[in-house]
């Protein structure tokens, strides 16, 4: 299957990029933000383009999407007046506060990954590395030294390829009490050397 990468995705493309982020992302956030549509207009509305990369196929089909984040957002935008809109008032204030967790501090001279996820079928096709490689060019270009991202121990596949790729680890985030929370337990802080 050939695919071409691009900065940001389609408008056409919102639903279907809010539906892989869901299946890549959902057991962590199912806890926060429940199941099923309103979790996924939620996510549809708050994906921001200009924070990610796009595959997509030959055909017109979208293949995989990668995040970074930066001082300005990141790939979803998550504030107290979306989740008030889709959870109400009570809903919204713990909801922010479970998903302020997930949030890490930017660190000068590092880009950080703000997600990336493959559809079922285009695994295996080098559309995960492509769209790393845009990632790393972007750092490059923005003279970082290093890209950081957090992948859950639930995700050995995710983590191989940023292995692979030449990530290396260098912490743990534990969950601990929060995990049922957060859905899950420990993830790997890596990073990878920009050359």
């Amino acid at each position: 299957m050939r695919f071409e990468i691009s900065p940001g995705f389609a408008e056409y493309h919102r639903d279907a990029a809010a539906a892989l982020f869901w299946q890549a992302f959902g057991t962590k956030l199912r806890p926060s933000l429940g199941d099923g549509d309103r979790a996924l207009r939620f996510i549809a509305r708050g994906l921001r383009s200009d924070f990610a990369f796009s595959a997509v196929s030959d055909a017109g089909q979208l293949l995989g999407v990668a995040g970074i984040k930066t001082e300005r957002g990141g790939l979803l935008t998550v504030n107290y007046g979306a989740l008030r809109a889709d959870y109400g008032t009570v809903g919204a204030v713990w909801r922010s506060v479970v998903l302020d967790m997930f949030d890490r501090k930017l660190e000068p001279g590092v880009l950080q990954m703000d997600g990336i996820f493959v559809s079922e079928e285009a695994r295996g096709l080098g559309v995960g590395t492509a769209l790393l490689d845009a990632v790393i060019w972007t750092a490059r270009m923005n003279r970082c030294a290093h890209v950081r991202l957090d992948v859950v121990s639930q995700n050995p596949r995710a983590r191989a390829l940023y292995e692979r790729y030449g990530f290396r680890q260098v912490g743990t985030l534990k969950a601990g009490i929060a995990a049922p929370l957060l859905g899950f337990e420990e993830a790997a802080t890596m990073i990878y050397e920009v050359s």
